[in-house]
């Protein structure tokens, strides 16, 4: 849909999580609290078109309406259905990651902070009071 440089100004009664929703959005994006809310709902102006048109069918045919919105959510329930049936059968692959040169594992960077060894094993440091590594 075209936007209109042209803005109607509205008043409208909110709850006060709302009011506190849009606040934080509008301080967020610097933005004044009733662009934020025009903004929104531009943005949404698809999905309030979708409803005002299924509203309007059903003031004049419900049970066809309501055959169609039951007929959408088995669509949505097999679609679904077949993306579970897709991730189930699915192979995990194997934890860690092999590296280029040899068949080691190595952990998930995620377990390690990124950190990997490149040169080998790391030297540890005796621990205090050992006698070993001194002189």
């Amino acid at each position: 849909m075209e936007e209109t440089t042209e803005r109607v100004r509205l008043t409208i009664s909110v709850s006060p999580e709302v009011h506190a929703t849009f606040v934080r959005l509008a301080k967020a994006s610097g933005l004044s609290l009733s662009r934020a809310m025009g903004d929104w709902l531009s943005d949404t102006i698809d999905a309030a078109n979708f409803t005002a048109e299924k509203v309007e069918q059903a003031r004049a045919a419900p049970k066809i309406v309501m055959r169609e919105m039951h007929a959408y959510a088995l669509g949505l329930a097999d679609e679904t259905g077949a993306l579970l049936d897709r991730v189930r059968s699915h192979k995990a692959p194997p934890v860690g990651k092999r590296s280029a040169t040899g068949g080691e594992l190595f952990p998930p960077p995620s377990n390690t902070g990124g950190k990997v060894p490149h040169g080998g094993a790391q030297k540890r440091r005796p621990p205090a009071g050992s006698s070993k590594g001194r002189r």
